[in-house]
């Protein structure tokens, strides 16, 4: 059972990362991409049972689009993003909402043509959120993803999940270690150890086994 997962970035000018684990949680490779065609390449040879993404896979139900122009709207009044978005607010873990007014708009409408092309290909493909794992497997005490000490402290607490990683010492950023925990997410799926959140209509978000 191999899982990728992407840590997928809004522009294509900066690079996307991927990492590959084995059934063994064994990190097998580590590599990035620019350009959609070039994940869609790598996925086709390396043909992982899973996909597991780190963004927005699907816009909220009622909308078309996030064109502040069109008159699509939420289905359900008064929502300011998708229900999974809604869920993760009350427990405490912070996220960007899907709505017209969203920062990260690129980055939705690139992780659902990813999806959906992927998923057009044959691929099963879920929607994960690296802060979402880090603090349900981690702690509350995750450093801010821009500060110095995140890497430091993602890798620490990575290490006894992931085997193989010191091998890949040298290209370990912010992006691949999420990569990285998207992908053992991925992993945590198959072996149904994983809760999800929201609307199967609106799209859901794969987490680890919440506190009961």
């Amino acid at each position: 059972m191999s899982v990728l997962g992407v840590d997928l970035r809004a522009s294509r000018k900066k690079p996307s990362s991927v990492a590959i684990l084995d059934s063994h949680s064994h990190l097998t490779e580590l590599a990035s991409f620019y350009e959609d065609i070039e994940l869609m390449k790598l996925v086709d040879d390396l043909r992982p049972d899973l996909v597991a993404i780190g963004a927005p896979l699907n816009l909220p139900s009622g909308f078309c689009c996030l064109d502040q122009s069109c008159d699509c709207r939420f289905s359900v009044p008064d929502r300011k993003g998708r229900l999974l978005e809604l869920e993760l607010a009350k427990m405490g873990i912070s996220c960007f909402y899907t709505n017209k007014g969203s920062i990260i708009r690129e980055l939705i409408y690139r992780g659902i043509l990813l999806s959906q092309n992927l998923r057009g290909a044959g691929y099963n493909v879920i929607e994960v959120y690296p802060h979402a794992t880090k603090m349900l497997l981690f702690g509350d005490k995750v450093p801010p993803k821009n500060s110095a000490a995140s890497v430091s402290y993602t890798i620490g607490h990575l290490t006894p999940l992931v085997s193989g990683m010191e091998k890949h010492a040298d290209d370990l950023d912010r992006n691949s270690c999420d990569a990285i925990i998207n992908a053992y997410t991925g992993q945590l799926h198959a072996q149904s150890n994983t809760d999800v959140l929201g609307d199967p209509e609106e799209g859901i978000l794969v987490l680890p086994k919440l506190p009961n």
